[in-house]
């Protein structure tokens, strides 16, 4: 008894049949919509945590929104001059103006910049006990009582002056100033709670009361860094003159008066701290923009009809706007970079699903031929491929955006972006579209390869196209850069270099092949003359395969070169900064002091650089002012020795009895622009050497530095080193030798090593995300290389397979099976190897071209083209392990055929 089948049992047991080659479509869909679904999410958190992490590696100074004015607030002569106690009187209406200047300002700044602070200080004046050596300066802060903790005493009451007119008597003080100390100033100062000193001037006597010592509420809040020397004293000691301490104490917030006692000089520092957790990378520009806006004019804060000689507007100054903009240029780098890389896997990826489409049609072809001879029309055969590509296309899609999203939420704490679903979703479409499109050819016989004929004409278009494609984009990349990877013709600058090599390389081996083929005729080598004939007739290993592999190989090859090279720019970088292995810089290094340094045990020498020192070059008459730097030549180039830093490679500028020998920056260089008839002040010189890049003495433009032989002479003096370097003799711990150095300097003094800045730069997200781009994209590369080759065996399986049974028939030996698979892959692969590699080594160069790596390595020159051996030999040879394992496996899986289902037909195609 029979019984008709429904046509859902029919349904299923098509999806079902043969499903291996859907399975691996499906799989494939489903990782690459994971991966359409995360990286526009991972790529704005990249760029997010890029600027805030710029941001955050600034101090406060740097930071912050700061205005610097000579003067106080203004304030009516009757509440200035009346001793006032209340701090509402004196600082309410300057405090309203400045937060009007912060809610007027543009968006997003009022929700960036936080609340003003405000703080007068004074300048110094000296005791009248110790003068020459001992100065105070008084500073006013109306809400500094939140930074501090009184350790000793009280906080000060307000400050009390004679009336105006009234006489005091001859030695008499006309004024009282209670101030805090900070303990260590007051220590340095020798200065004890309740003692009260004295200081004189034109004024006459004022009393300095000290009546309370405080330490730091929070010794590491920003706000100290505005004001360091109400924590720290300034204490200049150059050796030359007597050691001179100045402190500077807080008053009464209502007490401005007593900033000037003596008529002196006073100082308002108004600042907007800056909370750069607040910005990211989609309003940064928006950030900057409302910066140039607030720092472009002065904002009124007074009229002069309110009061004598006060502050009557305020001009701000940000230099985080530069950081910003360099955040904003190392992520359009990071972007760009990224784009290009991922713009081979992508094509790939693409080539890829399409071959499995190919694998998923020619095991439904027998069906379909079927269906065909009994009536089905295209339209209903497009609808049965269809369904499968909704199987293994759409229905993965849909979970790979959810996983996606899920991974993005949990890990990223966002949801996905539309782009990026769309994206996954075209994915997930693909197969259907490309399964509907080759219905049509299902009872089509397959055309042999090797006959030519209608395809060359369309073969010589396309390569045509490719080459033109792949030459503009080269061009538009050479010429305007890839900024942010959003121009797609520029970001795909490597896939369509990669074609070429493909073109190329499918142009190019058959040539030896055919050599072989013809030498092979007249051996009595069965399985290489097959393999040979095989090999230039089969189909399957075309362009797709080709492509995988030229790309795969070019992608672990480019993205080890690019690791090499952002690695060699960050330790030279690191190297040039420091100028040695170790920098002592920040204050006044003594020859002492000096002297001591280099005795440290483990210290083979060291040498010090002086400040800047204004001068005047004369450039063939035109006087131009720059910055001189002062060093001993012979010390410095025996402690710099012959890698990075002040002096370029093979420079000296010991004198020689002729003109001047200086070293110059390239800013000052580019000023000077080959001209003669050079001077540093009066004395002739001549450029020996030009310093490409940073240098210890940190970030500065134009300079030029000379030896200290001549400096009496060009300048006038020999200006205090303020940089000292330090070159470790071999084995010496760096650790160890750096806190030696903290107890000859002072511990204001800033030390730095090469290895910690290299550290800090390899910490920064860009360069971690960039790392993690460049190895995700060979992981990825190898991966869709692997696939390709599988699914090409898994196409040639079954006519390779039946010749196989059929000369097993004729008594050809089992080895012949491993020699005809072997065959089928090592041509294409190993073109497909020198040709990825020699297009792998040319991609970095691409890249160098169109992004600035700068901001990868933290120097101001562009690192320089580099290969380590180790890092291209870990990603080369992970691609190819993976890669080789999956050949292995496939030509394992399938040597497995009966000759029984194979002999009963003898069409190949």
């Amino acid at each position: 008894m029979s019984g008709r089948v429904s046509r859902a049992a029919l349904l299923r047991h098509h999806l079902g049949f043969a499903s291996g080659g859907g399975v691996v479509v499906a799989v494939l869909v489903l990782v690459l919509t994971v991966l359409a679904t995360a990286a526009p999410v991972a790529l704005a958190r990249l760029g997010d945590a890029t600027v805030q992490y710029r941001l955050a590696g600034l101090s406060a100074v740097e930071r912050d929104v700061a205005a610097d004015e000579n003067g106080i607030p203004q304030l009516a002569p009757e509440v200035l001059f009346s001793s006032p106690t209340e701090v509402a009187d004196v600082w309410d209406g300057f405090a309203a103006e400045v937060e009007r200047i912060r809610a007027e300002a543009a968006a997003p700044l009022p929700d960036i910049l936080q609340p003003a602070r405000t703080v007068a200080v004074g300048s110094a004046s000296a005791l009248a006990d110790e003068p020459g050596t001992a100065e105070i300066a008084v500073a006013v802060d109306p809400a500094y009582e939140g930074e501090i903790d009184i350790v000793e005493g009280r906080l000060p009451d307000p400050a009390v002056f004679t009336a105006l007119g009234e006489e005091t008597a001859e030695g008499q003080a006309f004024g009282r100033i209670e101030i805090v100390l900070s303990t260590d100033t007051a220590d340095e100062l020798g200065w004890d709670v309740g003692v009260t000193r004295q200081i004189t001037g034109a004024g006459g006597v004022v009393d300095i009361v000290l009546v309370g010592l405080f330490a730091p509420a929070d010794a590491g809040s920003p706000y100290w860094q505005h004001v360091p020397s109400v924590l720290e004293p300034n204490i200049f000691d150059d050796g030359n003159r007597p050691r001179v301490v100045t402190g500077t104490g807080f008053t009464h917030p209502a007490s401005l008066r007593a900033t000037f006692p003596q008529q002196a000089a006073v100082t308002t520092t108004v600042w907007y701290p800056f909370d750069e957790t607040a910005v990211d990378a989609r309003d940064a520009e928006d950030v900057a923009a409302g910066l140039r806006l607030l720092t472009a004019v002065g904002h009124t804060v007074a009229e002069t009809s309110a009061g004598t000689g006060g502050i009557l507007s305020l001009r701000f100054t940000a230099d985080v706007i530069g950081a910003i903009e360099a955040a904003l240029a190392q992520e359009a780098a990071t972007a760009g970079v990224v784009a290009m890389i991922a713009s081979g896997p992508v094509g790939v990826a693409a080539a890829v699903l399409i071959l499995g489409c190919r694998l998923v049609f020619e095991r439904r072809r027998p069906a379909l031929r079927l269906l065909s001879a009994r009536g089905a029309d295209h339209r209903q055969l497009r609808v049965l491929l269809a369904l499968d590509g909704v199987a293994c296309g759409i229905l993965p899609a849909l979970a790979g955006v959810g996983i996606g999203a899920a991974l993005t939420q949990a890990t990223l704490g966002a949801p996905p972006e539309a782009t990026g679903a769309l994206l996954a979703l075209a994915v997930g479409l693909l197969p259907a579209v490309v399964l509907a499109a080759l219905a049509p050819s299902a009872a089509d016989r397959r055309p042999r390869a090797d006959l030519g004929g209608r395809g060359s004409r369309l073969r010589v278009i396309l390569e045509g196209a490719v080459l033109v494609l792949a030459g503009l984009s080269l061009t538009l990349l050479l010429v305007r850069g890839a900024g942010d990877g959003a121009d797609l013709l520029t970001a795909a600058t490597p896939l369509l270099l990669a074609l070429v090599a493909c073109v190329v390389t499918l142009r190019l081996y058959p040539i030896p092949l055919a050599a072989l083929l013809r030498r092979s005729r007249s051996g009595r080598n069965l399985g290489g003359y097959l393999g040979a004939v095989r090999a230039l007739r089969e189909p399957a290993i075309g362009l797709t395969p080709v492509l995988a592999l030229v790309v795969g190989v070019s992608v672990a090859v480019s993205s080890g070169i690019l690791l090499s090279t952002v690695q060699a720019g960050i330790d030279r970088s690191a190297r040039a900064q420091i100028g040695a292995d170790i920098r002592v810089a920040g204050g006044i290094i003594t020859r002492d002091q000096l002297a001591q340094l280099d005795a440290i045990d483990g210290v083979a020498g060291a040498t010090g650089i002086s400040g800047a020192d204004p001068v005047t070059l004369d450039i063939d008459g035109e006087r131009v002012g720059t910055s001189a730097f002062v060093v001993d030549a012979e010390n410095l180039r025996a402690v710099q020795g012959e890698g990075p830093g002040m002096l370029p490679p093979g420079v000296s500028l010991t004198p020689t009895g002729g003109p001047l020998p200086i070293v110059v920056s390239t800013a000052l260089a580019a000023e000077i622009d080959g001209r003669g008839g050079l001077r540093v002040g009066t004395v002739p010189a001549e450029v020996v050497g030009v310093l490409d890049g940073p240098a210890p003495i940190g970030a500065r433009a134009a300079w030029l530095a000379l030896d200290s032989s001549a400096a009496e002479e060009a300048l006038g003096r020999d200006p205090s080193d303020r940089t000292a370097v330090l070159r470790l003799a071999p084995g010496a711990d760096p650790a160890a030798i750096v806190e030696e150095v903290r107890t000859v300097v002072s511990p204001t003094l800033r030390i730095d090593t090469a290895r910690e800045i290299i550290d800090d730069v390899q910490a920064s997200p860009a360069v971690a995300g960039l790392r993690a781009a460049l190895l995700t994209a060979t992981a990825l590369a190898a991966l869709l290389g692997a696939v390709a080759v599988v699914m090409t065996l898994t196409l040639a399986a079954a006519p390779r397979t039946r010749l196989l049974v059929l000369l097993r028939t004729l008594g050809a030996p089992a080895r012949i099976g491993r020699s005809l698979a072997t065959w089928e892959v090592a041509p294409a692969a190993l073109a497909a190897l020198v040709a990825g590699t020699l297009f792998g080594a040319v991609v970095p160069l691409v890249v160098l071209a169109g992004v600035d790596l700068r901001s990868f390595t933290g120097s101001t020159a562009a690192p320089a083209y580099a290969v380590d051996p180790l890092i291209l030999g870990v990603t080369l040879g992970a691609f190819a392990a993976l890669v080789a394992s999956a050949t292995v496996i496939a030509l394992a899986v399938s040597r497995r055929a009966r000759a029984s289902r194979f002999l009963r037909t003898v069409e190949e195609g």
